[in-house]
């Protein structure tokens, strides 16, 4: 199968006003504005799935793709086809409105491996699967990665959203992200990638300790020193060990009591 970026159009000419993974990770699309009556065309070859008024998305129309992904058009004015029509790529389905639960002209377009679920865990950021590169290029700028060097996965469909990693250097300095998978939490990340919690959670500005698939996190080496927990160690072992204090360790560390667990990373500060 050809990737997608081959084969795919952006569904309206316009501006990027929101991205994907924004408000605390919530936001599982992104916003285009473009002016009162532009058209909304389907980004593929596809079968309208749903077409109805929702009291969020107002006119709303889903298309499944044969490349087993799903497509939401939200906050249209205007619906040009009814469930269960064969649409081609490049076909209007809609007019870009302001309907449902929004504040300005604009559509919300989300991108799902398989297909669309209320807690939305299988979707994806869909900016990197169109033909036209001035929406992936916006994009590179609005996350700071016109100045990085980026190796990373293409989109493929699967039956499981699987984690995949990109290799970014910024000032001379390597810098990881992962993509967040489905099951992931910050403590199996912290153990996967032999960082500390507390640097995950500083790195990526989290107030606390949830994350949600799809969403992109920094994992990069320790600046501090780090070390993994092993069995039989305290905290205070620990601290004589590296000639610290326990309350050092447990402050960098955000720890709230002496309870410490095998293969937990620490950061050491001296």
């Amino acid at each position: 199968m050809e990737e997608l970026q081959d084969q795919w159009v952006q569904p309206v000419k316009g501006t990027i006003t929101d991205y994907f993974g924004t408000r605390n990770g919530h936001h599982k699309g992104i916003d285009i504005a473009a002016p009162e009556g532009e058209s909304i065309i389907s980004v593929a070859a596809g079968t309208v799935s749903k077409s109805y008024y929702s009291s969020t998305y107002g006119h709303v129309v889903f298309i499944q793709h044969p490349e087993g992904f799903e497509t939401v058009y939200a906050h249209l004015s205007e619906r040009t086809v009814n469930e269960g029509d064969t649409v081609s790529k490049g076909q209007q389905i809609g007019v870009i409105g302001n309907t449902g639960v929004s504040t300005g002209t604009h559509l919300h377009f989300e991108l799902h491996e398989g297909t669309w679920t209320y807690e939305k865990e299988h979707a994806l950021d869909p900016v990197f699967v169109f033909e036209d590169t001035s929406m992936q290029n916006e994009n590179k700028l609005h996350h700071g990665t016109d100045k990085m060097d980026i190796q990373t996965k293409k989109l493929k469909p699967n039956n499981e959203l699987e984690k995949s990693e990109e290799l970014h250097t910024l000032n001379n300095k390597s810098i990881k992200t992962i993509t967040v998978s489905k099951n992931d939490t910050l403590w199996g990340l912290s153990k996967e990638y032999k960082v500390p919690i507390a640097s995950l959670k500083k790195w990526n500005h989290l107030n606390g300790s949830t994350i949600y698939p799809s969403q992109k996190l920094i994992i990069s080496p320790a600046e501090e020193e780090s070390y993994v927990v092993k069995a039989g160690d305290t905290l205070y072992s620990i601290a004589d060990s590296f000639q610290t204090s326990t309350d050092k360790i447990k402050s960098t560390n955000e720890l709230q009591g002496e309870t410490i667990y095998p293969d937990q990373v620490l950061i050491i500060k001296e």
